[in-house]
């Protein structure tokens, strides 16, 4: 006699976990002295966090950044 077991790969998905949701998507472009720039796309839940998470990913460039824009795409 044979038993089957299916088991999850996906830990966080919805209906795993009935508090996790997909957060929004933001469009993040770094911009550098010498006009270099940087593109990203973050997961966030709002305008601020996906802020701090550019900034977090700006300052490990090492470069002379000159602003950073957020975009919701």
């Amino acid at each position: 006699m044979t038993q089957n077991v299916q088991t999850s790969v996906f830990t966080h998905s919805r209906l795993y976990n009935k508090r996790y949701y997909l957060g929004n998507i933001y469009n993040v472009v770094v911009n550098c002295e010498g006009g270099e720039y940087y593109e990203y796309e973050v997961e966030a839940d709002t305008f601020a966090k996906a802020t701090e998470i550019a900034e977090s990913m700006a300052n490990d460039l090492m470069a002379d950044i000159t602003y950073v824009e957020v975009y919701k795409v």
